[in-house]
């Protein structure tokens, strides 16, 4: 979180390489929601990827982020919408817990957290979201994990080894709350006697069966696409810091075991379908 904040991770190569979340998630918890339309308030946004989606739903979206240089890629995005929406949106710079301080009391009809609930204090976080809801809004928030490769079970094991137990290459740097991304949110406790939980979801592609709402799938994934895509890691920074005098990049490495393990070339083409969780709970009647 400390690269995070401290603007090391490169934003634009975040919004232009980090993967999007479809319509059928917001399709799917907006189908939960049984409040109002007036105000949603996106935390953690980051440059806005999981904000500028809920203005189809809201009157008014404001998206908040403890990092100043995130939020300054977000409002560069915003300034290419057309008028109308632009003035719907904004951008406020604040941790999830601190949302509080930015609205009144019970005046928000959703707070969404995507990819970002794993950096709040929780108790405070919760607090914060239950002051702020009206009654009978909605909480949702959501995870992704890693990229599970459809066609090649051997290059999962693979990339798993290579990203969380090599101690040569991410295994040492990742950062405690990665655990909460890796096990998909399932272990976040959403206090009860202030949120009814109304709906969740989980899918590990390979082994989740049925139909899934939040399915995020790249088709034709190139190796330089599965690079661009590792490389917003906010771990790929710390290795980098680390690692200033190293002869061979990590993401270099694990692609070329990757490319030993499977048998691949440079033209290959990978489907991914990602790990991914979403969660719904509503602000109770008190």
């Amino acid at each position: 979180m400390s690269l995070y904040l401290n603007g090391v991770i490169d934003s634009d190569k975040y919004q232009k390489y980090r993967i999007t979340y479809p319509k059928s998630l917001y399709e799917a918890i907006m189908a939960h929601h049984a409040g109002g339309r007036l105000l949603a308030v996106d935390v953690g946004c980051g440059t806005g990827i999981g904000t500028f989606p809920l203005l189809e739903y809201f009157d008014t979206v404001v998206g908040c982020d403890p990092s100043a240089k995130m939020l300054a890629t977000a409002a560069q995005v915003r300034e290419k919408l057309p008028g109308v929406s632009r003035r719907r949106v904004s951008f406020q710079q604040a941790a999830g817990e601190d949302i509080s301080r930015l609205f009144e009391e019970r005046s928000v009809d959703m707070i969404t957290g995507g990819e970002s609930i794993q950096y709040v204090k929780h108790d405070e976080f919760f607090r914060a979201a239950a002051r702020l809801l009206r009654p009978g809004a909605t909480l949702a928030f959501w995870f992704y994990a890693d990229p599970v490769f459809v066609d090649y079970p051997e290059a999962n094991a693979i990339f798993k080894h290579c990203a969380y137990e090599d101690q040569r290459s991410f295994a040492p740097l990742w950062p405690p709350e990665m655990e909460l991304v890796r096990r998909l949110g399932e272990s976040i406790q959403v206090p009860s006697h202030e949120f009814e939980m109304v709906h969740s979801e989980v899918n590990v592609p390979l082994k989740t069966k049925g139909t899934r709402s939040f399915r995020v799938t790249r088709e034709g994934c190139t190796l330089k696409d599965l690079r661009d895509l590792i490389s917003t890691w906010s771990v790929y920074d710390a290795w980098k810091k680390n690692n200033k005098d190293c002869a061979e990049d990590v993401i270099d490495a694990l692609i070329e075991k990757l490319k030993r393990g499977c048998g691949w070339d440079d033209n290959i083409k990978l489907r991914l379908e990602w790990e991914t969780s979403f969660y719904v709970a509503r602000r109770r009647q008190t």
